[in-house]
């Protein structure tokens, strides 16, 4: 098999751990794992032909734009920016790594390997369920919450929601799923209901009144078992809007970062704005943080516009939203949403990545899941795969139009599948237009 593919898979299943700690960051199994294969990609002598598609252009832009951000305020953050901006563009090469590799890997080979990795994982999450294996990361005190290999339950929602969307095995499917509702992250849940009712809003109808049919009998069971979990806590949209206008009315304006970062990260500053710790306590730290952000932000015309730099508020704002503009400013957000348009309308309307970004769009307004090492390397990857129009890169039969492979066919056709070389994988030369 490709020496680079299984390198993806490697990626995946690393521990997100730190080996080395050095500039609000560090160097983890994760970043070793992308300099082989970037290594390797790079001194290929021969590359299948790549039209860079639209997305993958813009969010270059972004990144160099969160580059200058760095440099503008480098006397005041340091290498912070360059670090965390860096951190980006590292997610990003695996849409060239991937693209590479899946010209010579199968489908079936891609499904089969999927298919470990999702067993491997679902046992593993099995094993820290019962207490047989430690939890690791910066989360390790998420008592009865999932992590398995990532640094917290809502990065490991999301990289298990995506593997549930690629596997080709029914049976899988709802394992990973039940494994994300097992990380109690209740915006993924949302997400995942979300992207499947934008794409598939007929069958989506029909498993929504399923589900409440069942909720309407085991609502007892149900409360039971949910008990003095978060998921039995969470605040009301209306409640949360509320504080939200509250807080910004009482939380200060920061001229430095690191202020914000000792004392409303870190310190005990933001326990006397959110009062007492029942409810909620989740979305209280939110509300007091999100408006000191923007307002901060705000403040100053110059920052208003290109930002702190990235990775000036600390490693997790808990909403990429509310963290690209405090990072990047107004220029840089509406770079962003540039990319997240881009990405929407090069995606097949039943691959992986378009149920991913779906989702991923949903999830970040409650976390930073733009700048997850989980998540963003898979991103990239399914994207590859989806520009390839490789069979591989189509959502799992549960959610998609058709259980046939067709490659982006007008309904009612089936596309012709792409030449596949001797070798069991696609042909070099296959390749998709890449024009909006």
């Amino acid at each position: 098999m490709n020496i680079l593919f299984l390198l993806f898979l490697a990626y995946v299943l690393a521990p997100k751990i730190d080996l080395i700690t050095a500039s609000g960051s560090g160097v983890r199994p994760e970043d070793l794992i992308t300099a082989a294969a970037f290594a390797i990609y790079a001194l290929k002598k021969q590359k299948a032909v790549l039209r860079m598609p639209r997305h993958v252009r813009v969010y270059g832009i972004f990144v160099g734009f969160g580059f200058l951000s760095a440099l503008i305020n480098y006397p005041q953050e340091g290498l912070v920016g360059i670090v965390f901006a860096t951190r980006l563009l590292e997610y990003m090469v695996w849409f060239f790594i991937m693209y590479e590799a899946c010209q010579t890997v199968s489908p079936r080979q891609v499904r089969t390997s999927l298919l470990v990795v999702s067993v491997i994982l679902i046992i593993w999450g099995g094993l820290e369920t019962v207490g047989l294996t430690n939890k690791i990361g910066k989360f390790t005190g998420a008592e009865g919450r999932l992590t398995i290999n990532t640094s917290g339950p809502f990065e490991t929602s999301v990289m298990l929601a995506m593997l549930a969307y690629a596997a080709q095995q029914l049976v899988v499917t709802p394992a990973m799923m039940v494994m994300v509702v097992m990380t109690q992250s209740r915006i993924t849940l949302v997400a995942i209901l979300a992207s499947f009712l934008a794409i598939r809003p007929g069958r989506g109808l029909v498993v929504g009144a399923i589900t409440l049919f069942a909720a309407a009998i085991l609502a007892g069971p149900i409360m039971s078992v949910l008990g003095e979990s978060r998921l039995a806590k969470s605040a009301t949209p209306l409640a949360m809007v509320q504080l939200l206008a509250t807080e910004w009315e009482r939380v200060p304006q920061v001229d430095n970062p690191l202020y914000f970062r000792e004392r409303f990260l870190g310190g005990d500053t933001v326990i006397k704005y959110i009062g007492n710790t029942r409810g909620d306590v989740s979305f209280k730290f939110r509300a007091v943080r999100w408006p000191l952000v923007v307002k901060s932000t705000l403040f100053s015309p110059l920052h208003s516009l290109v930002g702190w730099a990235p990775g000036a508020w600390g490693a997790a704002l808990d909403s990429y939203y509310v963290r690209v503009f405090g990072e990047v400013g107004l220029i840089g957000t509406g770079i962003f949403f540039w990319w997240l348009f881009a990405f929407v309308r090069d995606s097949r309307p039943d691959s992986v990545s378009r149920f991913s970004i779906y989702m991923i769009i949903i999830v970040a307004v409650f976390i930073d899941i733009f700048t997850s090492s989980k998540v963003m390397p898979i991103l990239w990857a399914f994207a590859a795969l989806d520009h390839a129009q490789h069979p591989a890169g189509l959502a799992s039969p549960m959610f998609r139009r058709v259980r046939s492979l067709a490659l982006g066919a007008p309904s009612g056709q089936r596309a012709p599948l792409p030449a596949m070389a001797s070798s069991g994988g696609l042909e070099s030369t296959t390749q998709r237009p890449s024009g909006l």
